[in-house]
């Protein structure tokens, strides 16, 4: 089998975020989880009064810690060799489509009634004398 070589990802490089305004980061952080980290608190505050959330009492483990953890999450493992969201999605989609399919598209399957024409026939045995 023959390789192509694509040098497509060498532009598809993820932007890394260094400082914000004149604050200096301690560590460098990417879009994609600073993303993770602002749905993530957004999901935690929404859910603050929720069980498992409401009892945790401090503040920086519930607002940082925890959309922290998640945006790191995300971002570093990976399960099939797909990010944690790739993965999810072909969970669902597995799940979601169809059983049964030809073409990328459901097959409805419907019921055969197959009548099988019978002929019986009756036979009688005559006995024979010597």
């Amino acid at each position: 089998m023959k390789k192509i070589r694509s040098y497509t990802s060498i532009w598809n490089v993820e932007k890394v975020i260094y400082a914000i305004n004149d604050l200096k980061l301690p560590f460098p952080i990417t879009f994609n989880q600073m993303t993770w980290f602002v749905l993530s608190l957004f999901l935690v505050i929404f859910l603050s009064n929720v069980s498992p959330l409401s009892l945790i009492d401090g503040a920086l483990l519930k607002y940082i810690g925890i959309p922290g953890f998640i945006a790191w999450f995300m971002s570093q493992k990976s399960f099939d060799g797909k990010k944690p969201v790739g993965f999810i999605r072909s969970i669902f989609r597995y799940y979601s489509s169809p059983n049964v399919t030809y073409s990328e598209k459901k097959v409805t399957e419907t019921q055969l009634v197959i009548e099988v024409d019978v002929t019986y026939v009756r036979s009688e045995v005559i006995g024979l004398s010597d």
